[in-house]
């Protein structure tokens, strides 16, 4: 069984959960093609590594088998996205899959306007309040659901960090842009907050996830691709887009241990973490270069741990000085 992600170029129309389902239907028919068909309980564990709305293009990870146990640690790296923004108008998602509720007869004067109101996101933490029509729960009820009903309800804003926010041109009334920011920010709701900062109405005509964490789209294969050759009974793991279990990390913070630490840490010897912490994490990280590829903090909140090339575990930081084990692979 292959353990490890997929990159895909998922196509406009569909969710992130129908990729997956695409993803078994093609395993599904290869099964039934090789006069041995299996049940879809006997396929590999999916899940992603970050949602994608379904009018939304660009690369999602896909993660399968063992590496699921990795999903969440993806969900956390930086995103980068191109969107096309459209002002004078807006819409309640904040995309093109619902009519104008609201228009406007003011645009931004230039590209120097949008861009001197763009750079102003970047410099510090930027509120934002999630939409009606995203995944988010609230009291375990799903917003998007809610939404369905014409349910609104109170949502809490969320800090999250706009790293670079490029303007690339703009010919009224449409300006492409270039975002960098935290997991979790809804480029949606960044570009109607940009419209209304600049005194007009704005929503996403386009939008295509460009790269997440370390991967980017120019890696990835089209969903089609990836299915017609499932389909014609390719192996996942012999697919040129599939990373590898032991390599889904690479690029994160890591530490190499030694086989006596790892020994300690497999075999649940929890004190192993006292000496690791003494001897200094972040001063073996500094040592030894580390890449912070997905990574924007100058000390990283999750380190992976490696033994002669092989996972080990996972470290997260309590606190400045101190780790605890987040995640033990045998």
């Amino acid at each position: 069984m292959a353990h490890g992600c997929l990159l895909v170029a998922k196509p406009a129309g569909i969710s992130s959960f129908g990729v997956i389902e695409a993803l078994q239907r093609a395993l599904l028919e290869a099964a039934r093609a090789s006069g041995h068909p299996i049940k879809k309980r006997d396929l590999p564990k999916f899940g992603h590594g970050g949602t994608l709305d379904p009018f939304a293009t660009g690369l999602l990870l896909v993660c399968v088998g063992d590496g699921t146990k990795l999903s969440r640690y993806f969900l956390g790296s930086a995103k980068e996205y191109r969107a096309r923004v459209r002002f004078g108008a807006t819409t309640i998602p904040g995309d093109p899959t619902a009519p104008v509720s609201e228009s406007c007869e003011h645009l931004p004067a230039s590209l120097e306007e949008i861009r001197r109101e763009a750079v102003r996101f970047t410099e510090a933490p930027y509120l934002q309040v999630p939409p009606m029509h995203s995944a988010k729960k609230i009291d375990g009820k799903v917003l998007y659901e809610l939404a369905r009903d014409g349910i609104e309800v109170e949502r809490k804003p969320s800090q999250v960090r706009i790293h670079e926010f490029e303007v690339v041109d703009y010919t009224p009334p449409l300006a492409s842009v270039r975002v960098v920011c935290s997991a979790g920010t809804y480029i949606r709701v960044l570009g109607q907050d940009l419209g209304r900062r600049l005194g007009s109405l704005a929503y996403l005509e386009t939008l295509e996830r460009s790269g997440s964490g370390k991967y980017r789209l120019e890696t990835a294969e089209s969903l089609n691709a990836i299915c017609a050759s499932l389909q014609s009974g390719t192996p996942i793991s012999s697919l040129t887009c599939f990373i590898p279990f032991e390599r889904m990390l690479d690029g994160f913070p890591s530490l190499q241990i030694s086989e006596t630490e790892a020994l300690q840490i497999r075999q649940g010897q929890t004190k192993v973490i006292g000496p690791l912490e003494e001897s200094g994490i972040q001063e073996r990280l500094d040592a030894g270069g580390f890449a912070k590829s997905g990574q924007t903090e100058k000390s990283p909140a999750v380190v992976a741990l490696v033994e002669k090339g092989r996972l080990v575990a996972i470290f997260s930081r309590t606190t400045e000085r101190h780790w605890k084990l987040d995640r033990v692979f045998q």
